[in-house]
Order: C-alpha cells, then sequence, then structure tokens
C-alpha cells in the first residue's frame, strides 16, 4: 500500500507544482515516478526488477490556466534491476488538469503511447509473453480529488489503478485503446487490439475478439468457443487462468500414471472447478466452467457429466475440503457422474 501511495501522490505533487512552481518540488516528484514504476512492473513481470534509473525528456511543458499541465513528447527511459531491462515510453501528448479547488475532478489524457523495450534482445518488461511493444492511441482517466483530504483521494485512485491491474475492470472513469504486438520469431508479429469497455458501473478492459483468434493458440490449445470469449473479456487474469489448468492437467497426469482405474476426466474437471473456486469464489469459477462447455465439441450427455462434476468441484472448495481428500471423496460421492 506504501508503494501505491506513492503512485498518487505524484499526481498531488504535480498539482503543487502548478502553485508552488519550484525546482525541489519537480525532483521531488520523480522520486515518487521512480517508485511507482517500480509498483508498475513488479506487477507486470511479476517479480524482482525495482526500477534503478529513469531519464525523463520533452519538448515542451507548460501550465494550463486555471489549474493544469501539459506537455509533448515526452519519453522516460527506464533501467530496472533484476531483471536488466531497459524500457521505454512516449507520449505524443499529455494534459492534466484540476477543474475546480479545492475539491473537483481531476482528469489526465494522453495521446499517442508506446511502449518498447529499450534492447533488441530482450521482450517488453522481461514477461513471459513475448510481448514486443504495446502502442496506445489514447487515455483518459478522471476521479474526484480534495485537497484538503488527499489520504481519500489517493485511496480512490488506488483502488481503481490496483483494479485494472489485479481484475482488468475497475469502478474508475477510465477510457484507452491501443494494440499490444507479439513477436513469435522468424518475422512472425501477430497484432492484439483493446479497448475500455463501460457496463453500469464497471470499465472492463477487453479483447478484440477476431485479432484473438489468432494470438490464443499460440499459447494454449483446445480452447473453446467460450474459453475464447471469456478471455476477450477478462484478458489479465487469462495467465493465471491458463496456468491452473496446466497445473490440473499435470496433477491428473501423474496420479493417472500412479493408480490404476484413476478416473482421470472425473478428476480433472473436479480438480480445475475446486482450484479456480479457490483463486476466484465460487461465481467465477462457474462463469469460467461453463464458458469452456460453451461451444465445445462434446455431445450434450458429455456436456451435462462435465457441468455436473464442475459443480462438485466448486461445492468440495465451498466447504474447504482439502485437496488432499479430493480422491477419496469423488470415489465416494454419488453425485459424480462418470
Amino acid at each position: 500500500m506504501q508503494v501505491r501511495k506513492k503512485i498518487f501522490r505524484l499526481g498531488l505533487i504535480a498539482l503543487a507544482m502548478i502553485v508552488v512552481g519550484t525546482i525541489g518540488m519537480y525532483f521531488y516528484s520523480m522520486a515518487k515516478l521512480k517508485n511507482g514504476l517500480s509498483y508498475f512492473h513488479d506487477q507486470i513481470v511479476q517479480g524482482e526488477g525495482d526500477v534503478q534509473s529513469l531519464d525523463v525528456s520533452y519538448d515542451n511543458f507548460g501550465i494550463q490556466l486555471p489549474f493544469g499541465l501539459h506537455t509533448t513528447n515526452l519519453q522516460l527511459d527506464i533501467t530496472t534491476l533484476g531483471t536488466d531491462q531497459q524500457v521505454q515510453i512516449k507520449a505524443g501528448w499529455v494534459n492534466s488538469q484540476l477543474k475546480g479547488v479545492p475539491t473537483g475532478a481531476f482528469k489526465v489524457l494522453a495521446r499517442d503511447i508506446s511502449l518498447k523495450s529499450g534492447r533488441e534482445d530482450k521482450p517488453l518488461l522481461s514477461n513471459q509473453y513475448k510481448i514486443r511493444n504495446i502502442e496506445v492511441r489514447f487515455v483518459e482517466y478522471e476521479t474526484y480529488v480534495s485537497i484538503f483530504n488527499p489520504d481519500q483521494s489517493m485511496r480512490r485512485v488506488y483502488h481503481d489503478l490496483s483494479d485494472i491491474l489485479d481484475r482488468g475492470d475497475t469502478s474508475g472513469r477510465l477510457r484507452m485503446q491501443g494494440t499490444v504486438y507479439f513477436d513469435f520469431g522468424d518475422d512472425n508479429v501477430i497484432e492484439q487490439r483493446f479497448t475500455t469497455r463501460k457496463s453500469g458501473s464497471i470499465t472492463r478492459l477487453v479483447l478484440n475478439r477476431e485479432d484473438l483468434n489468432a494470438v490464443a493458440p499460440k499459447f494454449a490449445s483446445r480452447l473453446s468457443v467460450g474459453d475464447l470469449d471469456l478471455v476477450a473479456n477478462h484478458p489479465l487474469k487469462a495467465p493465471r487462468l491458463l496456468q491452473i489448468r496446466r497445473d490440473t492437467e499435470e496433477k491428473s497426469l501423474e496420479l493417472r500414471w500412479a493408480q490404476k482405474n484413476f478416473p482421470e476426466d472425473v478428476y480433472r474437471h473436479v480438480l480445475w472447478s475446486y482450484l479456480l473456486t479457490k483463486e476466484y469464489g465460487s461465481e467465477f469459477a462457474h462463469t469460467v466452467t461453463n464458458a469452456h462447455e460453451s461451444g465445445s465439441y462434446n455431445s450434450e450427455e458429455e456436456i451435462a457429466k462435465d457441468r455436473q462434476n464442475n459443480r462438485i468441484g466448486i461445492a468440495y472448495a465451498q466447504a474447504d475440503l482439502p485437496e488432499s481428500k479430493l480422491l477419496s471423496r469423488i470415489r465416494s460421492d454419488p453425485r459424480i457422474h462418470y
């Protein structure tokens, strides 16, 4: 939480620059930005990699009355420890405006943003998903802030930022649109467009479904139409969902070789839904397992069997049954469908 506080504090410092306009405040804000970038980098690569150095350049930087800042051709060159990575972030135009003092809406707009690796031998952010670069056409973010109550304002922004990073959706006012470029070698670069979609009070990051048809098979096989729809609407959950599926298949395979008459298909569905429930709760586990059966090539009888076993796995997780007890419970549970 302390690191997340530093992220929003940068925004408050930017407002203070308008009022105070001192060189000292500028260097203070750079320190906060460095800490904030360390946090975001760690969220993306899921590991170590603190920011070692940060160089900032821009063509124009000025005050926009009554309470705003704007700059053009902003560039950040970031070198991180731990992953030995260099990242370049460029924005053609950035504007921030506080509409009202001491309280009011704080709005940030940015256009023509690019993120790429500063080293040709490393993918962007050193992650395992072969991202060569990201191009963002625009980002618009707005929230309500109070200079008299900065902690509450901070918490609101932390909540929005952490939600979009952790879940891929947020209740904050966020709009963005861009393209991720995946590099699979041999000049095989595939584009994946993304945007935000508002549903009620929630804004969700979503993937272009047509692009996903080309990208998804590079990471996983046997994806149903429902699986692809789920990934398109929950892209930031996709890596963990794929890992849970791999873990399930590996554990099922180990038991199949170790035991005679092992009910592999039944166990795989029960364990999969069990692990999903432990990770995300029963509601989203139902969403994932039902999506997998949507568009499946199985017969209606097989789909009904799988759905029933998925429901049982969810029930086991809700009842806090230890994972080590799953197989013995499956063998004795009359609700199981074989």
